[in-house]
């Protein structure tokens, strides 16, 4: 009897330190402000388009920078995309929140049937690495890749000597 209450203690102090960490255990703490379908925008690399992206952006006007260069109608008042739910997102990033935090952009290709899911992210010296997993859903989906946008909100504080970003899975 005396080990199984040892047993049902231990499991419930693992239960509890569980709890109490977290969905982000290691590294730094970060919030997703976006995980949809639908990419940042498209550019011209070595003669082709590539609308794969990996950025850090830590004000207002290199975020609109990056829009320009990535074709992205965010903050063009004409566009038909203007009011589209990632395009208020965008925009919902003013000077006020550059002030202590960044955004990394991350758009990629990725097929319906695999969801991308950060877990974590830590400093590595000069380098943001950020622990991304593939979890294959389950069912029907046609094998069709779409492009993805994640955008990424971390506090400036913790990234300060970071002059890259990387994703290890």
């Amino acid at each position: 009897m005396k080990n199984v209450v040892i047993v049902i203690g231990g499991i419930l102090v693992m239960c509890f330190l569980g709890a109490c960490s977290g969905g982000h255990s290691t590294g730094i703490k970060f919030n997703i402000g976006l995980d949809q379908k639908g990419g940042f925008g498209f550019k011209e690399v070595d003669g082709g388009k590539t609308a794969n992206i990996l950025e850090l952006v830590s004000s207002l006007q290199e975020l609109k920078d990056f829009c320009d260069e990535w074709g992205n109608p965010a903050f063009q008042e004409n566009s038909e995309y203007y009011s589209s739910e990632s395009g208020k997102k965008i925009r919902s990033y003013d000077e006020a929140y550059f002030e202590e935090n960044i955004l990394i952009i991350y758009s990629f290709w990725r097929g319906q049937k695999i969801e991308t899911r950060i877990d974590s992210i830590e400093v590595d010296g000069e380098q943001l690495v950020i622990n991304a997993r593939y979890i294959t859903r389950r069912g029907n989906f046609d094998d069709v890749a779409f492009n993805w946008l994640i955008l990424i909100e971390v506090n400036k504080a913790d990234v300060l000597d970071v002059t890259s970003v990387q994703i290890k899975t």
